[in-house]
């Protein structure tokens, strides 16, 4: 048997902000049904965004999309999306949390294989 992940689902009280903010991410929309559900794609993730008409209080998503130049980007929309802190460099790679309208925590991350290649060496 094997598993095939078809989307995520991701609550949020204000579909339009929402929409808009993953449009940012490089999402595409596929479709709105207004005030009620909206479907993104980006390659071949699909992330459904649920209206719900209740706060939720923050939390991580799990959700980590994959930016060309996260500092470009990071400075780009620094004054238009809510960041979790500064730009933090691992071995791998690079990454900043930033919370989309309903309160979930996205991971934008931009992976550096050239640090790990001279790590190896």
């Amino acid at each position: 048997m094997s598993v095939t992940v078809y989307m995520f689902i991701i609550m949020e009280h204000d579909l339009p902000a929402a929409i808009e903010f993953y449009m940012k991410l490089g999402f595409t929309l596929k479709f709105h049904l207004k005030d009620q559900w909206a479907e993104m794609l980006a390659d071949n993730i699909k992330i459904g965004l649920c209206y719900i008409s209740q706060e939720l209080p923050e939390r991580r998503s799990g959700l980590v999309v994959q930016v060309e130049n996260l500092v470009s980007f990071y400075e780009t929309h620094k004054d238009t999306l809510s960041f979790i802190g500064e730009i933090k460099e691992k071995i791998h790679g690079m990454m900043v949390g930033v919370k989309d309208p309903g309160g979930n925590i996205v991971d934008l991350y931009q992976p550096t294989p050239e640090k790990v290649t001279e790590l190896i060496k």
